[in-house]
């Protein structure tokens, strides 16, 4: 009987113990972004501050459209080449679809900034109007700790990336994280 209730004990610790250092490796912040390597080892992303810009855009073939624009021609933190990339992402809570709160999209990089066209508005034209999505990458998440996402994105080409993540209840919104994959 003492056995069973010793059992039952350590059972629980080691529960604790489980849970406890899941919320230690969460970012602190809704919106902060770590990266977890290939050995386990957990870093932070570095956050950038993007810009929303609206305008014509060779790019989208548009007269209006709305690009989210990063400073600098690449990031800071590097992720090899021919590794699955594994992410956690604090959210306000992780009740949701992380597909319906996180959006990760491919920049295209110049000398200078980062940028991807997120929508375009052609009304008034022949062209069509429309939300891009070929550009935004799709993954696959579970929920990680009390309030975060544990995202997988497997056969991902090289190149700058960058995470938005929403608020589902518009009490906060966070955007620029930003990673490159490099070869």
């Amino acid at each position: 009987m003492l056995n069973k209730f010793y059992s039952v004990l350590l059972g629980c610790f080691f529960l604790c113990w489980i849970s406890l250092s899941a919320q230690e490796n969460e970012p602190e912040f809704v919106g902060e972004v770590f990266v977890v390597d290939s050995q386990g080892i957990i870093k932070q992303l570095d956050k950038e501050i993007a810009a929303f810009t609206r305008g014509v855009s060779w790019q989208a073939n548009s007269w209006d459209a709305l690009s989210l624009e990063v400073e600098g021609g690449k990031a800071k933190t590097r992720i090899a080449k021919g590794q699955s990339v594994k992410l956690i992402v604090k959210a306000a809570n992780n009740n949701s679809d992380p597909l319906s709160i996180i959006s990760i999209y491919r920049f295209k990089a110049k000398k200078k900034k980062r940028t991807t066209v997120l929508s375009e508005n052609n009304s008034g034209t022949l062209m069509k109007s429309r939300t891009h999505t070929k550009n935004q990458l799709y993954f696959t998440g579970k929920r990680y700790g009390s309030s975060s996402y544990l995202i997988s994105i497997d056969d991902i080409e090289v190149g700058e990336y960058g995470i938005l993540v929403a608020n589902p209840n518009n009490v906060d919104e966070k955007k620029g994280c930003d990673f490159l994959l490099w070869g």
